[in-house]
């Protein structure tokens, strides 16, 4: 074959049966041998495409694919070859095929002998099918320490000066997401179009024409994700809301960051279900180790393993509150590093952070008050500044007073009716409504942790019912009992806060605290239970036969049984009801129906709305229902008067001395417990605790209300967490084990 005929040969695909493959071409022997040992008839029929090239030159060693041999045309240049040698004929006019350098491409079983050539042509078009190998490397890092290292705070403020990001992208494709970034790049910082477009393509670990094959996170090359391990060993979960994508170039001198913020949560694979944020990092690959692509992420990331920030982040408006909570996490670490480097100078600073429950001896006595109050005061203003300014703070705030007001009166009209029946009358609903408000006026303008919520509680009712049991047989006076009971436990509250008693609750794990909200909730619930057996046995009852007065029965003349079945049937309703209800509007945050924030609306308002709506069913739904009406009587008033001390024997002081020892440990108990479970560390407060002072000021407060016969109010379970969360903006997550937990 010429050299001419060669360059002119065209790019066709060649069958071959087996034996075609595994023969050699390029066999120097004896010609016999070769057609005896080698024949040209096929060994099997099972036929494959193979694409070769004949090299134009057999001493290069670069194969050109563009010159291809057909399988027929060189399988009828084999034989003619042969046939020249046989007969003898050796003339070389026609060079012979240089099947040394004949190069294998591709195999792939093929069915059909014959094409035309528009087959052929879309044959070569074709991409053929082929497998890949994907390296991924997984390793962990930790955290940049902004308080400690100096490069992260660099980096962060570097991107301040010229921050690139998008908002309220609707993408759900990753490599649309970046295309965006690139194009602000681009448009905001004149970043030159060639490395955009090579970016576009590194960022990415498969091919343009794979972008709509690969929705998941397994399209970038590189990427940082967040991990967060809980106490279970096997709880170990990633991060979801947040991605950071790595890219490393040659040609640019400078590294960019763009973030993009996503319109919806988007699933973009596992580990990757709901992301919100989007960091794009390019970075020179020469550069050294403090300024990598995966050192820049690792800055970026760090950051948004703050749900506090990512809150913030989701909440700002515009691409300047976007920067402006960036620039306010920066400045907060700059405070941080000058307080630290003025305590490592010798001077003195109140706002740093100190350990919770730090040891004291007995000889420092008051120095956990005084630590306390060095630790609030300069957070004062704040308290009340912090409640009104931020978005959706305001609405935030409503809901939580809203949800309050029920969550405080229903407690103090089921605790004020129990009052007034052991009391006689003494202490009543009006008196707790009357003491709730002062004392929890008095602890939100003076308390240290402003979230406890002051509240009387079942087991002070039942303590006061061992009072007025006590005086009515040793015939004293219960309202100077009361006063002397209760201004004992006011002074060894003081003692117990001057002595730095709270610092035992070092002692107390989650554990113990779930414990003691279990029984308070179990308590509220018996209360529920009892109320509703008791209503059923004054109501739930029938006339004999043989009885004719039926009116008495059903006015409730008698004290021991109504014929009223009708009234526990819309009480045990009612109650259910009250109860099913809120909690689907609790849950309603979950639920796909209605927009983000009329879920959230609803989820915050769930007890006011559930207690209103079923409160009218109750009052004008079945208003014909002959039921049992709240007996408020608001000419009756109250009198601030100081009780006789003096009257009781000294016996009687001394009693009184030993019920308030014992009053005083409930007081500490529940004080500390609600304290500890709003300062709990998965409630993320930065402003730190106040447990010797809350006691001190606890312990003034109810030395108030025992002079003037008020029921005694302190921190209360659930009310004080739940006014936590009610105040909080809350973060679901989906666990490796598939549950959900708020943060």
């Amino acid at each position: 074959m010429s050299s001419s005929s060669k360059e002119n040969s065209p790019k066709t695909n060649i069958k071959l049966t087996e034996s075609s493959i595994y023969s050699n071409p390029s066999y120097k022997g004896d010609d016999s041998d070769r057609t005896e040992s080698h024949p040209t008839s096929p060994v099997s029929e099972t036929p494959f495409i193979i694409s070769v090239a004949n090299l134009s030159d057999s001493k290069s060693s670069q194969v050109n694919y563009d010159d291809v041999l057909s399988v027929d045309r060189l399988t009828d240049e084999i034989v003619r070859e042969d046939q020249h040698r046989v007969s003898g004929n050796t003339s070389t006019a026609a060079d012979p095929p240089a099947y040394d350098n004949l190069v294998p491409v591709a195999f792939t079983p093929q069915t059909s002998t014959s094409h035309s050539k528009d087959e052929e042509k879309d044959e070569d078009s074709r991409i053929v099918e082929h497998s890949e190998l994907v390296l991924k490397i997984r390793k962990t890092m930790p955290l940049k320490d902004f308080t400690n290292e100096v490069r992260a705070p660099k980096d962060l403020q570097r991107f301040l000066e010229k921050p690139t990001v998008v908002l309220d992208v609707a993408h759900t494709k990753l490599y649309l997401i970046v295309e965006e970034l690139l194009t602000k790049l681009k448009n905001d910082l004149e970043v030159d179009e060639k490395i955009t477009s090579q970016a576009a393509k590194a960022f990415f670990t498969f091919q343009d024409e794979r972008n709509d094959s690969f929705v998941s996170v397994d399209q970038l090359r590189e990427t940082i994700q967040g991990v967060v391990y809980r106490p279970d060993p096997d709880e170990m979960e990633f991060e979801q809301s947040w991605l950071t994508a790595l890219c490393s170039l040659p040609s640019i001198k400078q590294s960019h960051i763009a973030i993009a913020r996503l319109s919806h949560p988007v699933n973009f694979g596992t580990h990757a279900e709901e992301v919100k944020f989007v960091v794009a990092v390019i970075a020179p690959q020469k550069e050294k180790f403090t300024k990598t692509a995966v050192e820049l992420g690792r800055t970026f990331s760090s950051l948004l393993t703050d749900s506090e920030l990512r809150s913030d982040l989701i909440d700002a408006s515009d691409e300047t509150e976007f920067k402006d909570v960036f620039v306010k996490y920066l400045t907060k670490f700059k405070t941080i590093n000058d307080k630290r480097s003025c305590v490592e100078s010798g001077v003195e600073s109140g706002d740093l952070p100190e350990v919770e429950f730090e040891s004291y001896t007995w000889k420092q006595c008051g120095r956990g008050v005084y630590d306390d109050l060095k630790r609030r005061i300069p957070y004062y203003v704040s308290d009340f500044v912090d409640g009104v300014v931020g978005k959706n703070t305001i609405s935030k705030l409503l809901s939580t007073i809203l949800f309050l007001y029920f969550a405080c009166l229903l407690p103090d009209i089921a605790f004020g009716s129990l009052y007034q029946k052991v009391t006689g009358g003494k202490l009543n609903v009006f008196t707790c409504i009357l003491s709730q408000t002062l004392g929890g006026l008095a602890f939100a303008f003076f308390g240290g942790q402003p979230l406890l919520i002051m509240l009387t509680t079942a087991p002070l009712a039942l303590y006061v019912k061992v009072i007025k049991t006590i005086s009515n047989q040793f015939g004293l006076n219960f309202g100077a009992m009361y006063t002397m009971v209760g201004l004992w436990n006011a002074i060894f509250l003081l003692l117990e806060a001057f002595f730095n008693l709270s610092q035992l609750m070092k002692y107390s794990t989650r554990s113990t605290e779930e414990i003691f909200g279990f029984f308070i909730a179990l308590a509220f619930s018996l209360d529920a239970i009892k109320a509703t057996v008791h209503n059923f046995e004054v109501n739930f009852h029938f006339p004999p036969s043989n009885f004719t007065n039926v009116t008495e029965l059903i006015e409730c003349q008698s004290t021991e049984h109504c014929y009223r079945p009708e009234n526990s049937l819309l009480f045990l309703v009612l109650m259910l009801g009250t109860l099913w209800f809120g909690m689907v509007l609790l849950n309603f945050d979950k639920s796909p129906l209605l927009s983000a924030k009329k879920r959230e609306i609803l989820a915050d308002y769930a007890l006011p709305i559930s207690v209103v709506v079923f409160s009218f069913i109750g009052s004008y739904a079945f208003r014909h229902v002959n039921s049992e009406s709240f007996k408020y009587d608001p000419d009756s008033g109250f009198s601030f008067e100081v009780p006789d001390i003096s009257s009781l024997p000294a016996t009687a002081h001394l009693g009184a001395m030993g019920l308030g020892l014992c009053l005083s440990f409930l007081f500490f108990v529940d004080q500390n417990v609600s304290a500890a479970f709003v300062n709990a560390p998965q409630n993320k407060l930065k402003k730190g605790s106040a447990y010797h002072w809350d006691l001190v000021v606890v312990a003034l407060i109810n030395a108030f209300l025992s002079i003037f016969n008020l029921p005694w109010v302190h921190a209360a379970l659930p009310h004080s967490p739940l006014h936590v969360r009610g105040l909080a903006d809350m973060e679901q997550h989906v666990t490796s084990k598939g549950t959900v937990i708020d943060e």
